[in-house]
């Protein structure tokens, strides 16, 4: 499911300060149960709208928590793509 959405740099973003004000590391949020539904949260609210509706919060929630330990690596690798897509953009 998680190749089904592309990471926009709004979503980046949000996560971003989401982490820095919880002083958290990516894999810290996603291994807390309240911060990871957090973050799967911030993450749903980017989906496709389409996508949004095949996924509810709630079962997209409990897939995050459940499939955290895979999960987390993808994402910090998504997650650093765009970060080099970004540098190598502003160069």
């Amino acid at each position: 499911m998680i190749n089904q959405f592309e990471i926009n740099n709004y979503v980046k973003k949000q996560l971003d300060i989401y982490l820095v004000e919880k002083s958290l590391t990516l894999r810290q949020a996603m291994d807390d149960e309240t911060t990871s539904k957090e973050v799967a949260a911030i993450l749903h609210a980017g989906f496709p709208k389409m996508v949004q509706k095949i996924y509810s919060l709630a079962k997209f929630e409990t897939f995050f928590w459940e499939k955290r330990d895979l999960l987390h690596e993808h994402l910090k690798n998504r997650l650093e793509a765009l970060e080099r897509a970004a540098a190598k953009k502003a160069k």
